[in-house]
């Protein structure tokens, strides 16, 4: 998701780098615009063809660098663009399941590619198989002179969609280096340097073309990557018939990475069964406005929004969110007056758009440093997660009505988080009680949503679904000869199809509610 703060597009003498001049963007379009009509499935549909421009267009913008804007109005829902990875393969992190590095379908047993790369690989796209698109990574990597080929390398795994890049041909390796890369913090140990750090290879010099073209692409993904996913069966029997599984990994989506920041996004994107991001228009685009994607997450308090854009992202975001304090009255970041007798007061940060901003009671006037707010902050998160990760819903639902009220706010990004999760595991199976408090929180942090003016983005349409099926199961409880949904029910239905209608990891059951209950698609 590139971002270029203000001046980085500037080059001594004050002339334009090539790759920000106008004949530099024109380029840079052109031969994206030709990468983009490769797939053999067309980007638009309809005829197999050159890939035309959408309602967009690269532009250099000051203060940002390049970016996307609309070329023309753009409705609500509307699809903006379509984007396919460079570049796709495993994420840096670790992983609980040991899958196939080419196709990620779920390895019972592990089994290593027989060229000697040390990779994870299933019979079909082993080195051996005829046509496997595995060979050429595996032709390179042995090239190195992997070290113990006898054993699984999980390092080698994680830095496999930066080794990738060595596969693009002339002119995609153009493009990609034509992104933003910042150079990684000084503490931090890329998955290059942690290869050439543990010596996994023979012939691979620290110095050579080959590792310095590694950490240029490790740049570009820490900067531009996106977080995606490939739902696969596991390998427990031998047709492959096994539980479906989802893997997340993680892509270089040049178009999309051209969508510069904003905490007020006018789009959503999903990714379709093809794994090509589809964007669609959030809010109405007008013609000149840029097309803005938020790299943060959504729920977030500003405080914790600009610590990632400015250890992740190099840049703070000044947006009109970040500038008020109360986040349009949502309080998503503020923390309750610690003062005994102010039981109504809320803490806010005196100057949100600093990190380390004073901050003050809005009832009392009593004033907490940053060190202190955000000692609060992080016992808050450890509270969240303690109760969250393995704990059931209705164990949630106590420690909010119980316990979370007396520390946080009801609107506090943690409080919302632990609502979120709730949401997830309350099943239609559950009790009356449980169901009503799930859709009470659904229906509070759409209204969240609402006041943040994100429109109709992607968080809205799966609590939109979780609302309907929610609406169901408490009909259901309520009345077990029949089943009557008022039409507001019906419009979250219809909601949730709009939005996660394209996305490849929808519901399962969601296309099926929208055909038994007759919603127009």
């Amino acid at each position: 998701m590139e971002k270029e703060e203000s001046g980085d597009s500037r080059v001594a003498g004050g002339e334009l780098p090539p790759s920000s001049s106008p004949e530099g963007i024109a380029t840079f379009k052109r031969e994206l615009l030709e990468f983009l009509a490769e797939p053999a499935e067309p980007l638009e549909e309809g005829p197999a063809g050159p890939v035309q421009p959408g309602p967009w267009d690269i532009r250099l913008f000051e203060g940002y660098g390049r970016g996307l804007v609309a070329t023309r109005d753009i409705a609500v829902h509307e699809l903006v663009f379509v984007d396919r990875p460079m570049l796709l393969g495993p994420r840096v992190n670790n992983y609980d399941v040991i899958f196939c590095a080419s196709c990620c379908r779920i390895l019972k047993r592990l089994q290593l590619c027989s060229g000697g790369c040390r990779l994870p690989i299933c019979g079909r796209c082993d080195y051996v198989a005829t046509g496997s698109p595995h060979a050429a990574e595996c032709r390179l990597i042995q090239s190195w002179q992997p070290k113990d080929a006898g054993r699984y390398a999980k390092n080698i795994l994680y830095a496999l969609t930066s080794i990738r890049g060595f596969l693009l041909s002339e002119r995609d390796r153009r493009i990609v280096l034509q992104m933003e890369g910042h150079a990684p913090r000084k503490e931090m140990l890329t998955e290059i340097e942690g290869l050439l750090k543990d010596g996994y290879f023979g012939n691979l010099p620290a110095d050579g073309p080959d590792v310095r073209y590694l950490r240029q692409v490790v740049n570009v993904l820490n900067t531009n990557a996106f977080e995606t996913s490939r739902v696969v069966a596991n390998d427990d029997t031998d047709d492959g018939g096994g539980a479906d599984h989802e893997i997340v990994l993680r892509g270089l989506y040049v178009l999309g990475a051209m969508m510069n920041h904003c905490c007020q996004p006018n789009v959503r994107y999903v990714f379709d069964r093809q794994l090509r991001m589809r964007v669609y228009a959030s809010r109405p685009i007008r013609r000149g406005e840029q097309i803005l994607n938020n790299y943060s997450k959504l729920l977030w308090g500003t405080q914790h929004r600009i610590i990632h854009l400015c250890f992740s992202k190099n840049f703070l975001c000044g947006c009109e969110r970040c500038k008020d304090p109360t986040e349009f009255g949502t309080y998503l970041g503020a923390l309750k007056c610690v003062r005994e007798g102010c039981a109504e007061g809320r803490l806010l940060p005196v100057n949100p758009l600093k990190i380390l901003s004073v901050w003050q009671c809005d009832r009392c006037n009593l004033k907490l440093n940053n060190v202190k707010a955000t000692k609060i902050q992080e016992i808050a998160g450890r509270m969240v997660l303690n109760n969250a990760i393995k704990r059931d819903g209705s164990h949630i639902i106590d420690y909010l009505n119980d316990h979370l009220v007396k520390f946080l706010l009801p609107t506090n990004q943690f409080t919302v988080e632990l609502k979120l999760q709730a949401i997830k595991k309350i099943q239609p199976c559950r009790p009356l009680a449980e169901l009503r408090e799930k859709e009470r929180y659904c229906l509070e942090i759409l209204d969240v949503l609402d006041r943040l003016r994100y429109g109709e983005c992607f968080v809205k349409g799966i609590l939109c679904y979780e609302l309907f099926v929610t609406r169901v199961a408490i009909t259901r409880a309520l009345n077990d000869r029949s089943i009557t949904l008022d039409e507001p029910s019906l419009e979250w239905l219809r909601t949730a199809w709009q939005i996660l209608g394209p996305s490849g990891n929808r519901p399962r059951d969601l296309q099926q509610l929208v055909v038994t209950h007759g919603i127009e698609e």
